[in-house]
């Protein structure tokens, strides 16, 4: 009795469950016509075409100059539309870039095209990726590249002239050789490029374009990250040429220029720079401090410096360019020095002078013998700290040049 209780109550929880969510709408008339001629389209389409044969005319010879024939048909086109982009990362010692890409890719296939007229208007459908042929996008010249697409729910719009439309979603990550001059306020030039290999030049024209929406400039503020920011993306297309012909092949190139955000390295390395140098001069010319105590603080000082040297020598790549940030610490190590010189000089010269400049007791002897003392040493102090508060301010002027 109870089991019978419960069969009539699943039952009914069913049925109520199904009349709200069914919807009659759709599932009128109309759209049932649809389905059924778009059954016989995919039917008719698919009856004698072979997924494994490219749509490519192959009848011309790579080593003759494009068009040679005219009654031959013109190259076969593959266009790319970079729909989004998002910078993951920079890795300036391996002089890499990882970006993911958001890419629309269509192409021609003259064997998927149909009379609209003969099959109700039936304008495009959708269809599983594997049942068209489809060209083998790959990056040039990438170390890496992801494709975040199910390989098992593959989608294709085909449209009744022929053109395939698919979407693509990668990770790519390109080589970027990259000019550290000006680290930290520098602008890289990066390219990404695309092409389809095993097709040369004579047979494949590829095309690139980007999506409007992209262009905008409140977009690209999306599309960096906490360090780098984008300020610009182009796109064009270039053949890589060799003498033989046979090796020719079209490049579609988005190039994006980046813009580092120079903040972190100003808080962590310029400015505590500035004020460890600065405070170290005023220690190595400390009155009435011995000249040991001198020699350490500008020991330290020297070393400290190198120590950031060697932090920002992990962050750039390993090139015959000094960066902007490693002059500025190499000349607070230089000023430091002439600090410990010019310390260890004045005792020197004081000891030997002093004894000459008594014994000859005039009023300018007495004079200079009062000036190699304390006024000697902080003039000197104050060029330094002139020397360090001038670098300093230089540095933040790159950074409000490029602000």
């Amino acid at each position: 009795m109870l089991r019978s209780l419960c069969s009539v109550f699943l039952l009914v929880l069913v049925k109520t469950i199904c009349a709200f969510l069914y919807d009659t709408s759709l599932y009128v008339p109309k759209h049932l016509d649809f389905l059924l001629s778009q059954s016989n389209l995919t039917r008719d389409i698919f009856n004698d075409y072979d997924a494994t044969l490219s749509p490519i005319y192959t009848k011309n010879d790579p080593t003759k100059p494009i068009g040679y024939d005219p009654e031959s048909p013109k190259r076969w086109n593959y266009t790319i539309l970079l729909y989004s982009l998002k910078l993951v990362e920079v890795i300036e010692p391996e002089e890499k870039v990882s970006v993911v890409m958001e890419i629309m890719e269509y192409w021609y296939d003259p064997r998927l095209t149909w009379n609209r007229s003969l099959y109700d208007d039936v304008d495009f459908f959708y269809t599983r990726q594997t049942n068209v042929w489809s060209p083998t996008l790959s990056a040039f010249g990438v170390n890496d590249l992801i494709d975040f697409r199910d390989q098992d729910f593959r989608l294709v719009c085909v449209n009744s002239v022929g053109m395939v439309y698919d979407y693509v979603s990668v990770r790519v990550s390109a080589n970027c050789p990259m000019d550290v001059s000006r680290f930290p306020f520098d602008t890289q030039i990066c390219q990404i490029r695309f092409c389809l290999p095993v097709f040369n030049a004579a047979e494949v024209e590829i095309l690139n374009t980007i999506y409007q929406g992209v262009l905008k400039a409140e977009a690209w503020k999306t599309m960096g990250n906490s360090e780098w920011k984008l300020i610009n993306i182009s796109n064009r297309v270039e053949t890589l040429r060799y003498d033989d012909g046979f090796g020719n092949l079209d490049l579609g190139i988005y190039e994006i220029t980046i813009r580092r955000n120079p903040l972190y390295y100003i808080y962590m390395i310029i400015f505590p720079s500035f004020i460890i140098n600065a405070l170290s001069i005023i220690g190595v010319f400390m009155k009435g401090a011995d000249k040991m105590s001198r020699l350490n603080v500008g020991l330290t000082n020297i070393m400290t410096m190198t120590f950031i040297l060697g932090v920002m020598a992990d962050k750039i790549p390993r090139t015959g360019t000094v960066p902007l940030l490693g002059i500025y610490i190499i000349m607070n190590l230089v000023i430091m020095i002439i600090a410990i010189g010019i310390v260890t000089g004045i005792t020197e010269l004081r000891r030997c002078a002093a004894p000459i400049l008594k014994r000859k007791h005039s009023k300018f002897s007495g004079k200079l013998e009062t000036f190699l003392g304390l006024p000697l040493e902080y003039s000197c102090a104050i060029l330094l700290e002139l020397a360090t508060l001038a670098m300093f301010f230089m540095m933040i002027g790159f950074w409000l040049d490029d602000s």
